[in-house]
């Protein structure tokens, strides 16, 4: 049986790109973002969290406020984060972070684009913001 593969979210130019854009962050600065973000990212499925179905309730727990205090700086390690599928619930924290509300993926009741899920949003995100560098 063929084993399927999820795509990642950027073309191998974009991933180039982003490489660059994170070189010029401060090793420690990544660190600390790298250990936040796996802390956090251990929690999702941890406790009652493994039952809930709703990505909202990710936006707490072990790791996410110290990464929201680290701010936008913390944008582009975000986005690379969130260009692996498997990573969607990160958007939370994108939504806690990005300064400008242009690059914030939010659909209104009946919008046809709701079905494709917090997965479609998450990938409309990190095209928005690479749309704008």
């Amino acid at each position: 049986m063929k084993e399927s593969t999820t795509k990642k979210y950027l073309s191998a130019g974009q991933r180039k790109a982003l490489r660059a854009i994170v070189a010029t962050i401060p090793p420690e600065f990544q660190r600390r973002f790298a250990k936040a973000f796996d802390l956090w990212r251990e929690a999702w499925f941890r406790g009652s969290l493994a039952i809930n179905s709703d990505p909202h309730a990710r936006a707490v727990g072990e790791g996410f406020d110290e990464l929201v205090a680290l701010g936008p700086d913390v944008i582009p390690l975000l986005v690379e984060a969130l260009s692996e599928p498997e990573n969607f619930f990160a958007l939370q924290l994108y939504d806690a972070i990005q300064p400008d509300s242009r690059l914030l993926i939010q659909y209104e009741p009946g919008d046809e684009r709701i079905v494709e899920g917090e997965q479609g949003r998450a990938r409309r995100a990190v095209q928005v913001w690479f749309a704008n560098q």
